[in-house]
């Protein structure tokens, strides 16, 4: 049981990290960030569009990243470059997808057996589910706010070949998604994931203590 325990512990937050992270793949998220940012200022092509573009692309609505001064034109204002890195950020992108809906279904799964077999365990599991997830979080939020700068580019050290993911200030994707975006982001993914986390022990508390230990 304790093996089950601790796979669920992993699994489950998980799922929730990369299923608050996607929110940055959704046009909503991009748009509702349009105007924040100073590098939104120089903008000289059709922001929605661009977005659409792009998330669209990671989202497999389009096979390929062509970005035009608007719907109409098809001059590719994007690099070779960047739509190298945005490859790259899609595999990415679709593996953690893979690996996250994989994550919840073994975290369900598991939870459903003990569910039916130990109830107490059950309980216990979400009750603890927290500790491994706060170190996580105190982790990176420390990393984010000590040094962003450095957290971003150890990321993409991590994730990506060393020079394909730097750009001009003027290329499409650092207009659209400076620095300060992902700093934002990052923040936000980290309390949305917290918050998560907090509402599974309340309801556990609430609702699995009352019934699994009586």
């Amino acid at each position: 049981m304790k093996l089950i325990r601790i796979i669920i512990s992993i699994t489950l937050p998980f799922f929730l990290l990369i299923f608050f992270a996607s929110l940055l793949t959704t046009t909503p998220y991009l748009m509702a960030s349009k105007g924040l940012y100073a590098s939104h200022e120089d903008v000289y092509f059709d922001h929605a569009n661009a977005v659409d573009k792009i998330i669209g692309y990671l989202n497999y609505r389009y096979d390929d990243l062509q970005v035009g001064m608007d719907e109409n034109d098809t001059t590719q204002l994007i690099t070779e470059d960047e739509v190298s890195h945005m490859v790259d950020v899609k595999n990415l992108y679709t593996g953690l997808r893979v690996a996250a809906l994989a994550s919840l279904v073994v975290a369900v799964s598991l939870s459903i057996l003990l569910f039916k077999h130990n109830r107490k365990e059950l309980y216990l599991t979400y009750k603890n589910i927290y500790i491994g997830p706060i170190f996580f979080i105190m982790f990176v939020g420390g990393y984010i706010i000590i040094d962003f700068n450095a957290a971003f580019t150890a990321f993409h050290n991590i994730f990506f070949t060393s020079g394909t993911w730097t750009f001009s200030y003027y290329s499409v994707l650092i207009l659209l998604l400076p620095i300060n975006f992902w700093m934002v982001s990052g923040v936000l993914i980290l309390v949305f994931f917290s918050l998560s986390l907090g509402l599974i022990y309340y309801l556990n508390e609430k609702i699995n203590k009352k019934h699994f230990l009586n």
